[in-house]
């Protein structure tokens, strides 16, 4: 263990393509949300699917996404200014397809509905939750930059059924019934 903190470098990382597949097979594993970023600038509007979205404090309020730096989005954002992440419903598994590659552009908008906040921020209207947020830094790593964003407002629908992305498949979760997750905390606390 160190006894300093770590300096920032701007040295490359090489990848290793021993870990490289396993990696990838391991994240695999990781149950995500899938939410869509939205920005705009010059009165057009910018959307991706990211699982890549992560809360990074409460107080203040302030998250961090994750972008590959080859998206349409990524070159918005690297501007810096506003952003919205819409997280999606169960019921969106076709809008997150969409703004995954499967459309372009202002086609992407054509699904769902859309709301616009007053500065022309685009939001999906019926998201389990939209979180607005403006960075405040950002930091490049190889292939993608991190986002690092204070939230300035969010909102929440009443339902709370995500959509998500689970071993390269959409997935809905479902809370566990009380007697099951009784029966689990029995179980592991017996095992160790």
């Amino acid at each position: 263990m160190r006894d300093e903190p770590l300096e920032a470098t701007d040295t490359p990382v090489a990848a290793n393509p021993l870990v490289s597949q396993p990696f990838r097979d391991a994240m695999r594993r990781f149950a995500t949300t899938v939410s869509i970023i939205t920005c705009a600038h010059g009165g057009s509007r910018f959307g991706m699917s990211a699982t890549a979205v992560t809360s990074l404090s409460v107080d203040p309020p302030s998250l961090l996404v994750c972008v590959n730096k080859s998206a349409a989005t990524h070159r918005v954002m690297s501007r810096g200014g506003k952003f919205c992440v819409n997280v999606l419903r169960s019921v969106h598994a076709g809008l997150s397809q969409a703004f995954s590659g499967k459309l372009k552009g202002e086609e992407r908008f054509q699904i769902g509905s859309w709301g616009q906040t007053e500065d022309g921020l685009p939001f999906l209207d019926d998201a389990q939750a939209n979180v607005f947020c403006e960075i405040v830094r950002v930091v490049d790593y190889e292939t993608h930059t991190i986002f690092i964003a204070s939230v300035y407002s969010a909102k929440t629908q009443q339902n709370v059924d995500p959509l998500i992305y689970q071993d390269g498949k959409y997935a809905i979760a479902q809370p566990l019934a009380d007697d099951q997750a009784e029966k689990l905390t029995t179980t592991w606390a017996s095992v160790a």
